[in-house]
């Protein structure tokens, strides 16, 4: 009998153990030394917590402010409007509105939210539409972009690599530089946090390539070290 209960009991331990949709269990993530980043720029407040089921409450103010966005919150403190969205089961944390990060990132369309375990939620969010055009390339990764938009060939073009963004890619004709063709007002970050600029690769294509297939300029702003940049398979 007392072996039935042993087993019982492990068993139970396990199962509680088990890893969470959110990468990380309940017991593992803790709100000390928790960090959440949109495009790479941290959301800083110290409202942002993980409740007690493995879920990872924002700032709303905080996470608002990183777009350039205002929220309102309902009398009963239940409810805030955020992007045009409606979001419930709001926890106030240290005088403040909190939500659900992947919530919050619906509302403002991220491509992508991921967990890693060192605590840290990345929420990729590039201007909406974008989507991935290529497979991940060596030293660089996956590319993005909006072809609605006719943002191609011209750029903007994302950079994307393990769910995180690490550069900004223009492309330029080799004719435009000759005959002194501006490029004035091109989109880029407008609208989403952007993180600062480590590095830049300035290319000559001399025959193009795929997708461009003219001699050309390739312009990439990298926001990870050169170091980090040739460590992508």
């Amino acid at each position: 009998m007392k072996k039935v209960m042993l087993l019982a009991i492990s068993l139970f331990i396990l199962l509680s153990g088990s890893i969470s949709a959110h990468g990380l269990t309940a017991s593992e993530k803790k709100s000390d030394g928790l960090s959440i980043k949109v495009n790479g720029v941290e959301v800083k407040s110290a409202a942002n917590h993980v409740t007690t089921d493995g879920k990872t409450y924002v700032s709303v103010e905080d996470f608002a402010e990183l777009f350039d966005r205002t929220y309102t919150l309902s009398k009963g403190n239940k409810e805030v409007v955020f992007s045009g969205e409606t979001i419930s089961n709001i926890i106030m944390k240290k005088n403040e509105p909190t939500a659900w990060i992947r919530d919050l990132a619906d509302a403002v369309h991220a491509q992508n939210v991921s967990w890693d375990g060192k605590q840290e939620v990345y929420v990729l969010a590039l201007p909406e539409g974008t989507i991935q055009i290529t497979e991940s390339v060596p030293s660089m990764g996956g590319h993005w972009s909006n072809p609605q938009e006719g943002d191609l060939p011209t750029g903007p073009i994302y950079g994307v690599h393990d769910g995180k963004l690490v550069f900004l890619e223009y492309m330029i004709a080799q004719d435009d530089f000759i005959k002194g063709v501006n490029h004035t007002n091109v989109a880029g970050m407008k609208g989403v946090p952007s993180p600062a600029v480590v590095q830049m690769d300035i290319e000559f294509q001399k025959l193009g390539h795929e997708g461009f297939e003219v001699p050309h300029y390739d312009i990439h702003a990298y926001f990870i070290t050169d170091e980090e940049q040739h460590q992508i398979k």
